[in-house]
This record gives structure tokens, C-alpha cells and sequence, in this order.
């Protein structure tokens, strides 16, 4: 099958179609004044003739004619316009909306073009230009503010860094809340590594087989960082992008959409008129970035290292106050550098009216903020277009990336945290001893039992990717009838993904005898899918019918090595050869382990699962006014038990156009347009590979042989199963210079899967997998467009998009009073757990012991607070609304666009000013001197009678650092402390300025567009959060179900970047 498309590519690239035209024929293409978009469907009169034609997809058509006659084209939404035939055979013309809804068309399901009137759902485009103009390099960050709905939450700053994209909150507890992406109709990939091997079993990274060996958290999403592979995709080449948030529109694709899709179209071969083959132009535009870290978390420095006010080398800073004129580094500035990116892309365009070429090349280089941190990204991606009459178009499109990302390590085992805590009298900038060991502050000889400088971290600790990809789709359109399309979207994608990790021998993170790490990981991915549709429309009078059948045909495999292995470094001499990191082979042989099927057979772990679906869709609707949707689709899938394999999803929705059935309200100037739209469907989210069949595992001792692993495959799970409505409405007022979409959506989630979830032990396995529990999801939508300014020289469009959701744990077994997912346990005892009846956004953690009355109870030996180890519901992240602001400002040559992203609400832990407190660097601790009594009552007896006892215990903190850190039962500054409640921020997150120079080319035919830009990101940021950036995720997309938002704890926001470059056209 492979070899056969492969060479089909090949063909279908060098095809040729016959030209042949009668010389009476005249030809054209009608598309839409504002975006110039094909207008489908048009009617093409001769004027007093019984002559006529409609256009097709691409809005051409061919008519004969003769010199002087007029054609009267007309279609729905638009104004009619007549055109008189003059002496050329080609002609274009710009159709003019005449009620504000463009005749607009959206790519929705299977890449299937609608006018938004006709929709009973909602969706949301962005024009490709939008994207690129924010110079970010992954353009799902491109995406925040400009989408209701939409929560967008970057892992960190670095290069490379990954990004979490969720619609309409979260559905699933411990599956994937990402949506569905597809490009130009097919389904492509964007998976993250998830470290999590399941013991080996998986294809995460390897576990080790003992304590001591592998840094804590190395194989929890946290400390490495890997892109999403969907932001390969070179923002350069997207020509639009629909959001599907809608029951109907993502019930077509199944258990993959439950959680929404990404519907992204790339820009084509230019259509021509002409049948001279011809360079139709040549397009470059580049952008130069500047990068600087300016929030991090504020440290107090004024002590010195210590315990209860005596000099220390513990790196705890409890000891006396640093004498006066005490020399203090700037070490943030000292250890972050300022960034820098470059982009260059090239577009050339070539064909003729049959068949044409579009060539586009991206090169993309950045050196992070971070020392040592550079991301490089190379596309190439041909596509061609080859008509055959109005009969058939082909259009094959071909993409290589290649990309290499050297990294930092973050969270606890990286920079950060080390950086906070480094003495503000010592240069970092002295790494290493004069024989090129480590320098230790205090631990001379050992360099393993002190912390890492922050710079050797980042420069001795290291990690790498490097990843080639491939991929190919090929569209296909064949219109026998007039009334009847077939169309088919093929995609095959593959790619290699290697990677390591290198812990060095002298690290504090791993112990001298370990003699460091070595982490090796190679992936390979190989995915094909295919849509096949035949769609029929009639018309009888005022009702117009459409009807679809289709296909969908799915398969994809990815593969996994990984061994780990330590002793790198001799155990004589201690030296190791640093020209072999990366290579496995570095390791001791005796200390390496692999994934079971590496390890017992010399092979890959591999994932692969398939999928057959059948889909229907009958559309009918009234003079245009009117529209009555259903679909159905018929999917089976290899991931669930036979029995439970096949599952069908229907769905359907209903719109009305008021104004056009009230026609005092047509012919009103107030409400230009009114729709009233409702959708309903049943949809379902399956479980992950081989999660429903039981498996054997190597034992490594009782005589070896093979074993039940401890994770139950349940061989009788079902899908989780949603039942999602939505009521909605489109108003445009005053000719649609202000336009409103407003939706309410409601999702229940039932049989919702809970993956390696610990039940009774009389099952017989640790970890099961089963059908437990239901949520219930809400929210509100409201999307804005306000002309402000329409007048030659100068405009203003003001955009705004709110999103408010609530979400609810319904059920939870008896027996199951909290779930949550390892990873989301960063730091202390705070992570994402959840209970019956809280939200599914909660953080849970220790606290306070209270009384009745909720007084804090105090231990009366100590004067201090007493913890209430249970983890309790003690935070929401989930925000009370969000807000994006889009101001648009043309004034002649200029454009301004600025977009402002809002959230109020919402709480986050901040792990960070907990580590802080607890070495004594936080300003909590700068009144150290001053004694304290924590208000409370005593825990006496007497704490739940009307009358308990205030405590009145002193306490000096400076003597007594248990203040700040604690004891192992009593904590003032305990977790519940740092849940930090109601946070609200304010971040002008794009501001871009340009200048055209369209009059200055008048003067010259060599260039036909030139512009220059400055565009800034994350440039101001208000807010009351105490920490550095709210806007932050402890773990990254590779940790599933709500995953770690809002644990701010040992990782770099963003940083503010400044592009400048130009744009230019020959």
C-alpha cells in the first residue's frame, strides 16, 4: 500500500491535464470581495439568454459568450453584479456580501466547506495571517485570547517548549483532554512524550531498577520538556484555521473529537486564468527577535546561610544578617542571557490555469534565554494542483521538517531552584576547579553532596532531540454530475524522534557512586488515514437537500527504545570521555536497562491501533432560512474489547434565520442578521492501547520466567461516553457593524475511564483500569466584532472573546475518596487531586487544623500551627471568566494590532514562594527579628468549647527557624498557605505595528508588496499574583486528564520577545 501511494505522489505530481476550449468560451473564477476565498455555487448568466452555469469548488467556471454581452452573476448572501465581456476570455469577479454574512465559508468536518449561516453549531476562524504576524514559532501560541473557549497554558519559556491547547474545559479525569487535529483533511499527529513507561511496558522512558539511580521525577513529565509534534508545522504555511467546539461538528470524527478539533487548511498553488505556464511571484518575509527573562520570583537576600541565627553551609539562609557593604550579584542576570531567533521563509508560485505549483521553505533558529538552550527548525513543503476540466482536481502536498532542540532540565531537578538558592556573594560565573572538576563552595572533595551551580547545571546536565518527519496528503475531488462530488483526503505521515538525557557523574542530584546517566530514546511513528465522501445536493423549489456518505479508514504504530544505564565516569579516576555524551554506549553495560521488549527481544515497544468508521449526513433546508441537520457515524476500534468495539455517535442540530422570516426585522437598519442554532450529540472517548488486555512481564528474579504485570487490563472496559447540547445565536446589528455569536454549551460525561487507579487489593493487581466516575461540564461563549471606524483612511475593529465554563465531580466510588495523577504532585503535598462534588479544576493538599468554628488550632508545645494531613479540596483553578481584546487600527499605511488576554479568578499554588520561605529567602521571612504569636486557639481541649484558649505562645523566628520550615506536624506556612486564592492578571500578549510601502511601489514593477513590522509578545503583564506568571503548567502535555495548570513551582514563564523584519513580494 505504501509503495503504491508513494508512487501515486510521484504521478500525480507530474501530471499534465489537457487543455482544450472552444474560442467562444469565456472563463473566470468568482470569489469573495473580502477575503478573496472561491465563492462555490454562483450562478453565471448571459443576460437575456437562457444561457447559465454555476461555479465550482474553486469558483471557476466557463460560459460561452460573445464580445459585448453582459453576465449577471448572483449567489446567496451576496449582491448581484453584472460584468460586460470585453476582449479577453478571462475574467474575475469580486462578489459583495449583502447582509454581513459574506456567503463566508468555513472548512468544517472532512474538510467540508459550509457558509456559517447554514451551521447548527459553533466554530470559530482565523485567518493565517493573523497567526503569523505574532512571530511565535508554534502557532498554538498564536491561539490564546483569539478563541472563546479556548485555554492555552505554554510549559515554560524555553526554546522548543511545548504547549497545552484545551477547548471547553476538561471532560476526561485521566485520558486526553487535547483536541483532534486535522490538516487539509486528514488527521495528523501531536503527540508528547509521556515519560511514564508503566513499568517498561509502555513507551515512555525506561524506569530504573533500583533507588538512588535516576533522579527523582525524571519519568513524570516535569524535568524534560518535548515539543508538541503538531507545532512542527510552519505557522508560515496556514491559510486558515476552524475551530470546532460544536456537538455535530466534532461527532463526525468520533472518540478522537470528543474533546474539539483544530481544522487547519495551508495556503495552495494560486489559481490562474491564464494558460501560459508562468512565475506568478515570489514571496519573502523574515523576523529577528530579540528575548529577555524579566519575571522571576523575588528573592530576600539580606541573611546568610544558617540555622536559628548561626553561620551554616546548609544553603538555608537562617543565619545572621549579612555584614554591611556585603557585595550582592545580580545572579539572575548573571546566569539568563538575552535571546535570540531568526525566521526566513520563501514562497514561489508557478503554474498555469490547469495546473500549478506552490514551493515554500522556512528556516527558524533560536538560542533561548537559557544557557545553553537552542531550537532549530528547517520545513520544506511542495504542493501542486492540477485541474482536469470542471470533472476532477488533484491536489498532492508534500512536508519535511527537521528539527534539533538542546535543552535545559526543569522543575526540581534543573536551574531554577538552584538559582534561588545560591549565595549572592559568589560568582556563578566560576564553575569549575582548575583540573575541570566541579567547584564546591564547602564539600571540598565530594563534589556530589552540594548543590549545583546553576550554570554547571544547565552546561553538565543535558538534553536532546532531534526529530525527522514526513508528511504527505493527497485531496482528491471528482464531480461526474452536476449534483453529485466525490472527494477523497489521504494522509501518511512518519517520523524518527530520538532523543537523550545526561546526568554527569558530579551532580548533587545522583550519588558518587552512581558515576552518572546516560537516558536514550528513540521513537518512530508511522500513521495513515483516509475520507472518502460522496455528497449529493437537489433542490425542489424552496428545499434544498444534501446528502453525504462517507469512510474513514485509520492506522498508526508508534515504536519505543529507551535504555538507561549509569557509570559513566571511571570508578579509579573518575573521568569520563565527554566527546560520547548522547551515546548509550557510554553507560556500564551491567547497569543498563530497557523497555521488555527491547530488553527480551531486541525489539521495539510499540502502540498501534486501528479504526473503521462509516458516517452519514442529511442536511435539508428551507429558501436558505431554515436548516435541519443529522449525522451519524458507525466506528470501530481496536483499542476496546471486541464487545464493546463498536459504537455509534449521532448527532443534529437546527438553525433559523429570523430576520429573513420576519420581514419587518429584514429590512430593519438595527438587526442586520439574527440566527437562533441548536445541536445536540452523543459522543465517546476511548481508552489508550492495550489498556483492556492483561499482559505478561519479564521476572528479573525466583528463577526468572514471566509474570502478570501489577496494572489490571480491564477486557470489559467501555468507552467514556458524552452527551453534549449546545443553544447559541448569531446577531449582527446596524449592517453588521457589530456582530455577536453567544453559545451555551453542556456536557456530561459518564463512564468516565480512571486509568492505574489504586482499588482493593483483593482484585489482585495494584493499579486498575476501570469505568468509575461522571462529571458534568458548562460554560458560556461570547464572541464580538465592533466596527468602531470605517472610513477610507482610517479604521477600527475591536474583537472580544469571553469564556466563562464551571465544571462538577458528579460520582466517585465509596471506596475511591480522591483521585489524581502522580505527575500533578510537584512539590510539598499540594497536586491536582480530585473529590466528589468539587470541581474538576481543584488542587487539594494539606492544611490547617481548625475547630468548629474554623480557628486554626495551635500546638501547645510549640506555638505553632498544627497540619491537617488530609488532602482536602483547598483550591479552584478554574477562572471566573477569561477575556481576549483584539484592537485592529489602520490609518493609511499603518496597522496596529494589539490583543489583550484577560483572566480573573482562578486560584494557583505557589510551590515556588514555598521553597523560598523554606530556605529563608522569601520576603515573608524578612521580619525574622520581630517576635511572633500565630493567631489560633490552643489545642488544649478546650478548642471546640465557647470559650477556647487564644494563643499567646512567642515566637522569635531569627532563634527559630521551625517558624518558616515547619516540623514534620505543625507548619504556619504550609500549603494551604500558597494556594493563592482569586488570582487576576492582564497580559498584552501580541502588539504588532507595520507600515506598508504600497504607495512607493507604484514607482517600480520589480517589487509588488513591501512591508516592515515590529511586533512585541508578552510585553506587560498586571496582576495580583505574588508570584512571577500565573499563566503557568508544573508538568508538560505528555501528563493527561486536567493535568498540573496552576502549579507554579521551579519553571520560566515566558519571556518578552521583540521581532522586528519585513515582508516582501516580486
Amino acid at each position: 500500500m505504501r509503495k503504491f501511494t508513494t508512487r501515486l505522489f510521484a504521478l500525480l505530481f507530474l501530471l499534465v491535464p489537457l487543455m482544450s476550449h472552444a474560442q467562444n468560451t469565456v472563463t473566470g473564477r468568482v470569489v469573495n470581495e473580502k477575503d478573496g476565498s472561491a465563492v462555490e455555487g454562483a450562478t453565471v448568466m448571459v443576460r437575456g439568454k437562457s444561457t447559465g452555469t454555476k461555479t465550482d469548488a474553486n469558483g471557476n467556471f466557463s460560459i460561452s459568450a460573445a464580445k459585448g454581452d453582459i453576465l449577471v452573476i448572483s449567489s446567496v448572501n451576496f449582491k448581484q453584479q453584472q460584468v460586460k465581456v470585453g476582449s479577453s476570455n478571462a475574467i474575475t469577479v469580486r462578489l459583495v456580501s449583502d447582509d454581513g454574512t459574506l456567503g463566508e465559508v468555513v472548512v468544517t468536518a472532512m474538510d467540508i466547506k459550509r457558509n456559517p449561516r447554514e451551521l447548527g453549531y459553533s466554530v470559530q476562524k482565523l485567518g493565517g495571517e493573523e497567526i503569523q504576524e505574532t512571530q511565535r514559532e508554534n502557532f498554538l501560541n498564536a491561539l490564546g485570547g483569539r478563541i472563546a473557549g479556548a485555554s492555552l497554558t505554554p510549559t515554560s519559556g524555553n526554546a522548543g517548549a511545548s504547549t497545552n491547547l484545551v477547548l471547553r474545559g476538561y471532560n476526561s479525569l485521566a485520558l486526553s483532554n487535547q483536541p483532534l487535529y486535522i490538516i487539509d483533511g486528514t488527521i495528523v499527529d501531536n503527540s508528547v512524550v509521556d515519560e511514564n513507561s508503566n513499568s517498561g511496558s509502555g513507551l515512555g522512558l525506561v524506569e530504573a531498577p533500583a533507588s538512588g539511580t535516576r533522579p527523582v521525577n525524571q519519568t513524570t513529565n516535569r524535568g524534560n520538556d518535548y515539543t508538541n509534534r503538531v507545532g512542527d508545522l510552519n505557522p508560515n504555511d496556514i491559510e486558515s484555521i476552524t475551530i470546532l467546539k460544536g456537538p455535530e461538528a466534532t461527532a463526525l470524527y468520533g472518540s478522537q473529537a470528543s474533546s474539539g478539533a483544530v481544522v487547519i487548511t495551508t495556503k495552495k498553488a494560486k489559481a490562474f486564468v491564464d494558460r501560459k505556464f508562468k512565475l506568478a511571484g515570489i514571496n519573502y518575509d523574515n523576523s529577528f527577535r530579540l528575548q529577555f527573562v524579566e519575571r522571576l520570583p523575588e528573592v530576600f537576600d539580606d541573611y546568610d546561610m544558617g540555622i536559628n541565627g548561626r553561620l551554616d553551609s546548609n544553603f538555608s539562609y537562617f543565619g545572621p544578617k549579612l555584614p554591611a557593604g556585603t557585595t550582592k550579584r545580580n545572579q539572575a542576570k548573571d546566569f539568563f542571557k538575552t535571546g535570540f531567533a531568526q525566521t526566513h521563509n520563501l514562497t514561489v508560485d508557478v503554474g498555469n490555469k490547469n495546473l500549478s505549483f506552490k514551493v515554500s521553505g522556512s528556516a527558524f533558529d533560536q538560542t533561548g534565554t537559557v544557557p545553553d538552550n537552542r531550537y532549530t527548525r528547517y520545513t520544506l513543503r511542495i504542493t501542486n494542483t492540477t485541474r482536469f476540466k470542471k470533472f476532477l482536481d488533484i491536489t498532492p502536498a508534500y512536508t519535511y521538517t527537521y528539527s534539533k532542540n538542546k535543552k535545559p532540565i526543569r522543575s526540581s531537578n534543573g536551574y531554577l531552584t538552584t538559582l534561588l538558592r545560591w549565595p549572592v556573594n559568589d560568582d556563578m560565573n566560576q564553575m569549575y576547579n582548575p583540573d575541570g572538576t566541579k567547584r564546591e563552595l564547602y564539600t571540598a572533595g565530594d563534589a556530589n553532596d552540594e548543590f549545583d551551580n546553576p550554570l554547571w547545571n544547565v552546561k553538565s546536565n543535558r538534553s536532546y532531540d532531534e526529530l525527522s518527519k514526513h508528511n504527505a496528503t493527497l485531496a482528491i475531488n471528482i464531480n461526474p454530475l452536476k449534483w453529485l462530488t466525490v472527494s477523497g483526503r489521504f494522509g501518511y505521515e512518519t517520523y524518527k524522534n530520538d532523543g537523550w538525557t545526561f546526568y554527569h557523574p558530579e551532580t548533587y542530584l545522583l550519588t558518587k557512586a552512581t558515576r552518572g546517566s546516560q537516558d536514550n530514546y528513540y521513537r518512530k511513528y508511522e500513521g495513515y488515514n483516509h475520507t472518502i465522501t460522496a455528497t449529493a445536493k437537489r433542490s425542489f423549489k424552496k428545499f434544498n437537500g444534501r446528502l453525504m456518505l462517507g469512510t474513514m479508514w485509520q492506522d498508526y504504530k508508534t515504536s519505543a527504545w529507551s535504555v538507561f544505564g549509569t557509570g559513566i565516569a571511571d570508578p579509579t579516576t573518575f573521568k569520563f570521555d565527554d566527546t560520547r555524551i548522547g551515546d548509550s554506549s557510554i553507560t556500564t553495560p551491567v547497569t543498563r536497562n530497557r523497555l521488555y521488549r527491547n530488553n527480551k527481544f531486541g525489539d521495539f515497544n510499540y502502540r498501534q491501533t486501528r479504526q473503521i468508521a462509516y458516517f452519514g449526513e442529511v442536511a435539508l433546508n428551507w429558501n436558505n432560512i431554515v436548516f435541519v441537520n443529522y449525522t451519524h457515524r458507525f466506528e470501530e476500534g481496536s483499542t476496546l474489547p471486541k464487545i464493546n468495539r463498536k459504537v455509534n455517535y449521532p448527532a443534529g442540530s437546527v438553525s433559523v434565520i429570523f430576520t429573513d422570516l420576519i420581514k419587518p426585522l429584514k429590512k430593519s437598519n438595527f438587526l442586520t442578521y439574527g440566527k437562533l442554532r441548536a445541536s445536540l450529540a452523543s459522543t465517546a472517548k476511548a481508552n489508550s492501547p492495550y489498556s483492556n488486555q492483561s499482559f505478561f512481564v519479564q521476572q528479573t528474579s525466583s528463577g526468572g520466567g514471566f509474570l502478570y504485570d501489577f496494572n489490571n487490563a480491564n477486557f470489559l472496559l467501555e468507552p467514556e461516553k458524552q452527551a453534549t447540547y449546545e443553544v447559541g445565536t448569531e446577531l449582527r446589528f446596524f449592517k453588521s457593524r457589530l456582530s455577536i455569536d453567544a453559545t451555551y454549551y453542556n456536557t456530561k460525561n459518564t463512564d468516565q475511564i480512571l486509568e492505574l487507579v489504586r482499588t482493593s487489593y483483593g482484585t489482585g493487581f495494584v493499579l486498575n483500569t476501570l469505568n468509575l466516575s461522571s462529571t458534568r461540564n458548562q460554560g458560556v461563549e461570547i464572541s464580538t466584532n465592533y466596527k468602531v471606524i470605517q472610513k477610507q483612511d482610517l479604521t477600527w475593529t475591536l474583537g472580544l472573546n469571553f469564556t466563562k465554563t464551571w465544571n462538577k465531580l458528579l460520582t466517585l466510588p465509596d471506596n475511591l475518596p480522591e483521585f489524581y495523577i502522580s505527575d500533578t504532585w510537584l512539590y510539598g503535598n499540594a497536586r491536582a487531586g480530585l473529590k466528589r462534588g468539587g470541581p474538576t479544576t481543584s488542587i487539594t493538599s494539606w492544611g490547617y487544623q481548625r475547630n468548629k468554628n474554623g480557628d486554626i488550632l495551635i500546638d501547645p508545645a510549640t506555638g505553632l500551627p498544627l497540619i491537617d494531613q488530609n488532602f482536602v479540596v483547598r483550591g479552584d483553578r478554574n477562572p471566573d471568566f477569561t477575556l481576549g481584546i483584539n484592537n485592529s487600527i489602520r490609518y493609511k499605511n499603518w496597522t496596529i494590532n494589539m490583543l489583550w488576554d484577560v483572566k480573573v479568578g482562578g486560584d494557583v499554588f505557589n510551590g515556588n514562594e514555598l521553597f523560598l520561605t523554606t530556605i529563608g529567602r522569601s520576603n515573608l521571612t524578612a521580619d525574622r527579628e520581630t517576635p511572633k504569636i500565630v493567631q489560633g486557639v490552643l489545642k488544649d481541649g478546650l478548642e471546640n468549647t465557647s470559650n477556647p484558649t487564644r494563643n499567646n505562645i512567642v515566637i522569635i523566628p531569627y532563634l527559630n527557624n521551625t517558624y518558616y520550615q515547619g516540623t514534620a506536624t505543625t507548619s504556619l506556612f504550609n500549603e494551604e498557605y500558597f494556594i493563592e486564592k482569586d488570582v487576576n492578571y492582564a497580559r498584552l500578549r501580541d502588539l504588532t505595528i507595520s507600515y506598508n510601502f504600497r504607495n512607493l511601489l507604484k514607482k517600480t514593477k520589480a517589487i509588488k508588496s513591501l512591508s516592515v513590522f515590529a511586533t512585541a509578545n508578552n510585553l506587560i503583564l498586571i496582576s495580583n499574583y505574588t508570584g512571577a506568571d500565573p499563566a503557568v503548567n508544573g508538568t508538560t502535555p505528555g501528563t493527561r486528564g486536567v493535568g498540573a495548570f496552576g502549579f507554579d513551582f521551579a519553571t520560566v514563564p515566558e519571556p518578552i520577545s521583540l521581532n522586528f523584519g519585513l515582508r516582501a513580494g516580486f
